[in-house]
């Protein structure tokens, strides 16, 4: 990759990145509590609704401490709202009823909640078609490692 022979621009361009990382997050976490907020439901809530599409079914204490709320009550009282709102359902383990899983609900407020978000993924689609193929793997590099950092860090805070 060209390094700039220009004295300080590398470091310029280090910390450019890293503020628009910074201004990605705050808007992200801002943009998510608008998209909840339209949904009816708060950002926690969808968070675990965001996660249980992309991961599939899980156990509500696996599910508690992948969006940081740790082991306790405070899932149930989640699980208990979202399943009220008609986004998850709790389904017992078929070899051991003893065993819950939480699952999303397809349909209804789910669908509602993908016409919201249809809008966003059709505006990250056109802007990654603007880039090469080259371009985009650069791209999806960083922001997969970008994403272990900010796991990284959210362990060593005690999140997640």
């Amino acid at each position: 990759m060209p390094v700039s022979s220009e004295p300080g621009a590398r470091a310029k361009m280090v910390e450019a990145v890293s503020d628009q990382a910074r201004i990605a997050a705050m808007r992200s976490m801002l943009f998510h509590m608008g998209l909840a907020a339209k949904a009816g439901i708060n950002a926690s809530d969808f968070n675990c609704v965001a996660l249980l599409d992309k991961e599939g079914p899980m156990p509500p204490q696996q599910l508690a401490e992948r969006i940081g709320l740790g082991r306790g009550g405070a899932i149930t009282v989640m699980v208990d709202r979202l399943e009220m709102a008609g986004y998850v359902r709790r389904r017992r383990h078929a070899d051991d009823r003893g065993r819950v899983f939480v699952e999303l609900v397809r349909g209804g407020p789910y669908n509602r909640l993908q016409k919201i978000i249809a809008d966003v993924s059709l505006a990250f689609t056109e802007l990654a078609e603007s880039y090469s193929d080259a371009e985009l793997a650069v791209i999806q590099d960083f922001a997969s490692r970008a994403n272990d950092v900010v796991l990284g860090q959210t362990l060593r805070l005690g999140g997640a």
